[in-house]
């Protein structure tokens, strides 16, 4: 490291090797058809779109329930959130869809805002999730290509699009703009299919969906939190139709997600289209309704994406920020909480060129101590070994890192 450049490190500690053989059973056929590709609706210009193209083959991935969840979470198996670096590709035709840098930083910090309980003006919806996802732009690719920029999902545009531009798809999200045929807003990968897709993981939007374009209703950046949703692992809101009173086995497989027979075009008041409890939740990321009508993930949801990041994209998924934590609060400080209990901390933080890693250990145990740059790539390794009770302090040698954020991460 320049000795006269200062390096921030930003430590992130949640434990989760193992989940100790938690059982994941199937559960239902994802949603296809008649509510996902097939649901048309108009923007204010007349042009037609189709909300999400994000279809799963196969049996639904379910995962424990909320209450296990958050009990795995209570002893650091599983992280409350995390840092998110995303790779912005902008795909363009010439000048048409170069969006601007300054589209690219408001969708940034509307995803920001939308999954930390706040509206597209950064007011707090009650009732709302923090989830206490972070989302960094890490960089900014632009490339003009004529047949990439009309990619459509399956497609060899997309393939080769994705295979020349991913960056580190196990450790950030690569998120691309481009002008998929049919007036599709976007879709995504889920989490365990990372390790088959490769280069295929991420999320792709429409260009004019971010905040600045001209899909009126449809052009505030929802398009992207609702993507990035299936990305983190959630379904849509009206997966499997009405399905049973079995919220874990039918369903969105979320609980606190009344049940919904359709997806939802507009913003209806009352839609109630299930005899189970509760109207439809129009006002869900995970509906189809228009960018303005969306204001919330549950806690429900919330959970299921800790559970899955934490199991299919660790290397996110197992890393929170504890800097800056103190004005966090609800459901996405349980990270922050997890690092306190083992008293991670750096010392001294920002560094330069070196630093003092500590923890705590209640009792013997195994303990693996890695450091990871902004992409997601292992720089250096603490410990590796079993260890007593106590507190322990490593040192980390920056003298060969440049300056930038990097992430410690603690495993037991």
């Amino acid at each position: 490291m320049n000795r006269s450049r200062l390096a921030l490190l930003v430590l992130a500690a949640v434990a989760l090797t193992a989940l100790l053989g938690i059982g994941i059973a199937a559960a239902g056929e994802p949603d296809a058809g008649s509510n996902s590709l097939q649901a048309r609706m108009m923007a204010d210009n007349g042009a037609l779109v189709t909300r999400c193209g994000t279809v799963e083959k196969g049996k639904a991935k379910d995962a424990p329930v909320f209450e296990e969840i958050q009990r795995l979470i209570s002893t650091n198996r599983v992280a409350a959130g995390g840092v998110i670096p995303v790779n912005f590709h902008v795909i363009s035709n010439g000048s048409t869809g170069d969006v601007p840098q300054s589209w690219i930083d408001a969708q940034i910090l509307v995803l920001n805002r939308n999954y930390a309980g706040k509206d597209y003006n950064g007011n707090t919806v009650p009732g709302a999730a923090n989830t206490g996802y972070t989302f960094v732009l890490n960089s900014v690719t632009r490339t003009s290509n004529r047949k990439w920029f009309g990619m459509g999902p399956g497609s060899g545009n997309e393939r080769n699009a994705k295979n020349a531009l991913c960056v580190n798809q196990t450790g950030s999200l690569n998120l691309y703009s481009a002008n998929p045929g049919g007036g599709l807003l976007g879709w995504a990968t889920f989490p365990w299919d990372l390790q088959a897709n490769g280069k295929q993981d991420g999320v792709v939007i429409h260009y004019q969906s971010m905040p600045g374009g001209n899909l009126s209703p449809y052009n505030l950046g929802g398009t992207a939190s609702h993507e990035v949703g299936h990305w983190v692992g959630l379904y849509h809101t009206f997966q499997g139709g009405c399905g049973s009173s079995a919220c874990t086995t039918t369903g969105d497989l979320v609980c606190d997600t009344p049940a919904e027979g359709t997806a939802t075009s507009g913003c209806p008041s009352g839609k109630d289209t299930c005899t189970l409890p509760g109207l439809d939740p129009i006002h869900n990321y995970m509906d189809y309704s228009t960018d303005i009508c969306y204001t919330q993930f549950t806690t429900g949801q919330d959970a299921r994406a800790d559970f899955m990041m934490s199991t299919y994209r660790p290397v996110i998924g197992s890393a929170a920020r504890i800097a800056d934590t103190s004005a966090r609060t609800g459901a996405g400080d349980a990270a922050a909480k997890a690092s306190a209990a083992y008293g991670l901390r750096a010392i001294p933080n920002p560094f330069n060129p070196r630093t003092k890693v500590e923890f705590s250990m209640k009792r013997e145990g195994n303990a693996l101590v890695r450091v990871f740059d902004i992409q997601g790539r292992t720089v250096a390794t603490l410990v590796n070994a079993r260890i007593g009770a106590g507190t322990h302090r490593y040192d980390l040698d920056g003298e060969r890192l440049a300056s930038g954020i990097y992430h410690v991460q603690l495993r037991i």
